[in-house]
């Protein structure tokens, strides 16, 4: 989800350094597993979900219904559209403007979370 989100969203990074409070988790929660690449299309496919950035702003993550891994992600103000390909573990995002990336996902429950290229762990939440 770069994350989904992720370097994806490289402004977020950049960010991250700015935030106050206490520091992003950089670990799964204890107890998650790493989905199949099968599992992880099937929990992204068709869903919108939203991710917190550390300087309070959220990121925005739409993946298409159909097969073709289309997504569109909205953060800062702007949008990128982009495709997605998932691996055992990870998700990889090929977005149009900004960078790509490949984030380590894992599943606690029902509860989706993503490795941002920049350590920080983030929950998907369902919109």
């Amino acid at each position: 989800m770069k994350a989904i989100a992720l370097t994806l969203f490289a402004g977020a990074a950049v960010l991250a350094g700015c935030a106050s409070g206490p520091p992003p988790a950089t670990d799964f929660p204890p107890g998650a597993r790493t989905p199949a690449s099968a599992e992880i299309t099937s929990l992204l496919r068709g869903k919108s979900f939203t991710l917190a950035n550390p300087n309070g702003s959220t990121t925005r993550v739409d993946h298409a219904a159909d097969a073709s891994g289309g997504l569109v992600a909205y953060f800062g103000g702007r949008s990128d559209s982009g495709t997605l390909r998932a691996e055992e573990g990870r998700v990889r995002y090929q977005l149009t403007t900004t960078p790509s990336a490949c984030n380590d996902l894992r599943v606690a429950g029902n509860d989706v979370y993503l490795k941002r290229s920049n350590g920080q762990v983030v929950k998907l939440v369902p919109r």
